[in-house]
């Protein structure tokens, strides 16, 4: 088994002790934390492919391709486009948190 020391202020630890006591174990409550996160990025990845999928239906267009574009500064600067290309970095943010994650 290996130990791990983190620096909390007092009431944190506290909590965190609380938390331990609750979930019975060190493991669990960590393993639970990352389940937790796995499964609200994989909502999120969820939601905002919804909303890629929209857009790539009225632009005719991949968002792969569309980004590329865009970064390339072909495709404007119009709001609509803004927030596509934003809810495409946030995305591929989310993708690579996941994968860290398992």
């Amino acid at each position: 088994m290996s130990k791990i020391t983190i620096d909390l202020k007092p009431d944190t630890a506290s909590k965190m002790n609380s938390y331990f006591k609750a979930f019975g174990s060190k493991e669990m409550l960590f393993e639970e934390f990352i389940s937790f996160h796995k499964n609200k990025l994989t909502r999120e990845i969820a939601r905002m492919q919804i909303e890629l999928d929209n857009f790539e239906k009225k632009y005719k267009l991949a968002s792969t391709e569309f980004y590329e574009k865009f970064e390339k500064g072909l495709m404007g600067d119009e709001s609509d486009l803004l927030i596509w290309a934003g809810i495409y970095e946030m995305q591929k943010d989310s993708k690579e948190k996941l994968k860290r994650l398992k």
